[in-house]
């Protein structure tokens, strides 16, 4: 997990950088040479596709995608996951529907149960405090209560879990609350739908998932994973869970998002597959010789994340896009996860209800 906290002495030395994180001054340097003879190139092709956004989705996804995967200038960012989530479609229409015009504001004025606010509150001050606005006393820290406890009175089967505090505190860092409510909507129902659910279901289909994928493209780390018995959802479940908001930091983590909007989950899968066959297979020989070598489950997870944070961002993208990994077999594996659970939980409740019954016959 990334190390947010900040002492006294590093906050006085350090300035935000283009992005709202304090970073040293000559990080400053370094990011903001190179990031703004990028950005202004992009921005004016991106505000002409919001103009025509329906003619681009419908016969020009490619181009979209294209300039996805490049990256989305961090000017007009906020507003291509606005138009790439089709939160902008959903807002629009459901305040139209709504009698006071705001279906955002208007649960603000409900109060979702107790115990939920209380652990909202609790997380307020852990997200990313080296962030400009979520420092204490920062505008954002108002404003990631309002989205969490928007969303709670939104879906009270749901609720809230501390997974969505990073989710919801990032897209504050590029949109207004509202704009950021309904792309969070987005994110929960139509992204990643289950993942916050009670008994974290639709997670674990997506870790069982993802080990199905890796004995599709890597055998030689397949069996390691086996023969040490390791668990996907060990080293899945943050990394999905928080969309890798708690493994990458910006810029990387924002390109990740800038794909994860066009192209759906399956980003998260492709890039959780690279680094594990990076860690195990075909990465720099040092990291899969130590993995070979390790014989304990848990130095073997923390060398998997490790491994994650080590990599150059540009080889795991470029290694993303060469995976052999198509639509189809991403959902044979998925189905094949959900039957499998569902068998192994059948199984479960089989074996309870038989113990009752022989434990009524006894008394």
């Amino acid at each position: 997990m990334v190390n947010y906290s900040l002492n006294s002495e590093q906050q006085r030395d350090e300035v935000p950088n283009i992005y709202g994180f304090f970073v040293s001054p000559n990080e400053l340097e370094t990011e903001e040479s190179v990031k703004a003879s990028v950005a202004r190139r992009r921005e004016q092709k991106w505000l002409d596709m919001f103009a025509r956004w329906s003619a681009f989705i419908e016969s020009r996804f490619d181009k979209v995608k294209t300039r996805c995967r490049k990256g989305i200038p961090p000017s007009v960012r906020g507003q291509g996951w606005y138009h790439l989530s089709a939160a902008k479609y959903r807002h629009e229409n459901a305040d139209r529907n709504c009698p006071t015009g705001s279906v955002f504001n208007l649960y603000l004025t409900q109060t979702p149960a107790l115990n939920v606010l209380e652990d909202i509150k609790k997380d307020l001050a852990r997200s990313f405090p080296d962030h400009e606005m979520f420092r204490d006393n920062g505008c954002g820290q108002e404003s990631l209560f309002d989205v969490l406890k928007a969303y709670a009175v939104h879906d009270p089967a749901v609720g809230y879990c501390q997974a969505q505090a990073p989710i919801a505190a990032i897209l504050l860092m590029h949109l207004p609350p509202e704009q950021a409510f309904w792309v969070f909507v987005q994110i929960n129902e139509e992204y990643v739908k289950g993942y916050f659910s009670d008994g974290l279901m639709a997670v674990k289909e997506d870790a069982l998932a993802t080990e199905l994928l890796i004995q599709r493209i890597s055998q030689r780390g397949y069996r390691l994973l086996r023969k040490l018995d390791v668990d996907p959802i060990l080293y899945t479940l943050d990394w999905y869970m928080t969309l890798f908001s708690r493994t990458y930091r910006a810029p990387q983590l924002f390109r990740i998002w800038d794909m994860f909007f066009c192209e759906g989950v399956k980003v998260l899968f492709r890039l959780a597959l690279v680094i594990v066959r990076e860690t195990l297979e075909v990465g720099p020989p040092d990291i899969v010789t130590k993995a070979h070598k390790c014989d304990n489950p848990m130095d073997h997870i923390e060398l998997i994340k490790q491994t994650a944070k080590n990599l150059p961002f540009d080889v795991l993208l470029i290694k993303m896009d060469k995976l052999p990994l198509t639509d189809i077999d991403l959902a044979q594996a998925c189905g094949q996860a959900r039957q499998q659970l569902n068998s192994d939980l059948n199984t479960t409740n089989s074996r309870k209800t038989s113990s009752r019954v022989q434990a009524n016959k006894h008394k």
